[in-house]
């Protein structure tokens, strides 16, 4: 490759580059067609959390109205009853956690009024075994409970449901009226939720059945999430509200405009310090940045489990530090290098040698302390875990990989001007302190003493 095509190559990333920074806002549609583009800011904006975007907070425990004190099973069974209704009630991002064992947190964003989530959470719900939409077999009072069962012969996953005497009988009875591959139908809330073929006529028998998934390659968590739907009606805890809160609009506006404000901030502080530090080098680095940004706001938008509140965004700025650092760590390498008297070649290559295990540790540990943080936190600490994790693995790719191939790149278009990659002092004014070479001594001549001397 000579310098020429080097320079091609580096306009077609930049201009790859601008593309994806304009995906971040753009919005229009696609000519041709009825379809409209939407940027990833889009995307992102939904996920806003309550701190950002406003809405509802909400803490619901037992109400003393309960025959008994629910157990965590009860509470869990709850959690996906409440997160269901409120996303049938097109609240899609609303989330529903339970805080220890005996109170559940419900953050709804863009709402303004709780009773607006009394009407989505509803009364809880009921199951049931049918033979057609009038014709109840067995109710949720006769189900006792509901396990993750693993068929010991074909391996396939599915959940063994043990029924009280009197909903093992009306078990049996409505079993023996399908008949063999007849259906039975299970009702949740009175409309009809999933059919179930009968592939056993003692179904029953002992109390207990096992119901399939009904799909093929079901694993062991699917069969945990279909457990949990089937005792979300079957535990009709009742609620009351503890607590809650109404967050205005105006107020995570106004910490969203200050968070990207004091990010701008931080972007161009960061840019301007890594070329004046570094020159040439430094315009690499922010070249990887930039790239990183536009990754890391595709990744925020098309994964789920992302929603951004300003813990999220503290993440963010955090991961985004670490990916300067991992720069400044390659680029000291690079100068501690050449200045030992290596080619420039050379030095580059040993700076992303030698800084790569120092750099893969560091970003390590953040890792595992953002896993500690996502399993034991809840809410907005789990944000926050979340973002870090991700931008940091995102650094890790940006730093070691993108910014090592613009290197390499770039020693096409520079072969020797180690000034340009500030890795020699290119300030009049300071002089650099060095330890002046010491003059070699000739070796001392010992006279040989046969003892005449005194």
């Amino acid at each position: 490759m000579n310098k020429k095509k080097a320079i091609i190559k580096f306009c077609v990333i930049c201009f790859i580059t601008a593309l994806g920074v304009a995906a971040i806002f753009a919005n229009f549609r696609i000519p041709f067609t009825d379809q409209y583009f939407r940027g990833f800011a889009g995307p992102i904006e939904s996920k806003m959390g309550i701190d950002l975007k406003g809405g509802i907070l909400a803490v619901f425990e037992p109400h003393e109205d309960n025959k008994e004190t629910p157990d965590e099973a009860a509470m869990r069974a709850t959690v996906v009853r409440l997160q269901n209704a409120l996303t049938n009630a097109g609240l899609t991002e609303a989330t529903v956690q339970l805080q220890g064992t005996q109170k559940i947190r419900v953050e709804v964003p863009g709402l303004s009024d709780t009773d607006e989530v009394f009407d989505a959470i509803g009364d809880p719900a009921t199951l049931d075994f049918r033979l057609s939409a009038t014709d109840i077999r067995v109710e949720a009072s006769g189900i006792r409970r509901v396990s993750v069962y693993q068929n010991p012969e074909t391996y396939e996953w599915g959940v063994l449901v043990t029924f009280t005497t009197a909903g093992g009988r009306a078990f049996r009875e409505m079993v023996q009226t399908a008949g063999q591959g007849g259906t039975t139908y299970i009702y949740r809330n009175g409309v009809e939720w999933r059919p179930v073929t009968i592939q056993d006529t003692s179904a029953g028998s002992n109390n207990t059945t096992v119901i399939t998934l009904g799909k093929q390659n079901a694993t062991r968590a699917d069969a945990e999430e279909f457990k949990l739907q089937i005792e979300s009606g079957l535990f009709e805890v009742k609620l009351r509200l503890s607590e809650s809160s109404i967050i205005p609009q105006t107020l995570g506006a106004g910490a969203l405009l200050g968070s990207i404000i004091a990010l701008i901030i931080g972007i161009i502080f960061i840019f301007g310090f890594m070329y004046l530090r570094y020159g040439d080098l430094g315009l690499l680095s922010n070249l990887s940045l930039i790239i990183y940004m536009v990754l890391f706001m595709f990744a925020l938008a098309i994964i789920n489990a992302v929603q951004l509140t300003l813990p999220g965004i503290a993440g963010i700025i955090l991961s985004l530090a670490m990916a300067v650092d991992a720069n400044i760590i390659i680029f000291e390498v690079m100068r501690d290098e050449y200045r030992s008297g290596k080619r420039l070649s050379v030095a580059v290559h040993a700076g992303f040698q030698k800084s790569l295990w120092t750099i893969f540790d560091a970003n390590l540990t953040t890792i595992i302390g953002g896993i500690v943080l996502y399993f034991l936190g809840t809410g907005p600490i789990k944000g926050f875990a979340i973002t870090l994790m991700l931008g940091v693995a995102i650094s890790m790719f940006c730093s070691l990989v993108l910014t090592r191939s613009f290197a390499k790149l770039y020693l096409y278009i520079n072969t020797n001007n180690a000034k340009r990659m500030r890795l020699i002092n290119n300030n009049p004014y300071i002089t650099e302190i060095s330890t002046p070479a010491q003059p070699k001594r000739a070796p001392e001549k010992r006279k040989l003493n046969l003892g005449g001397d005194k």
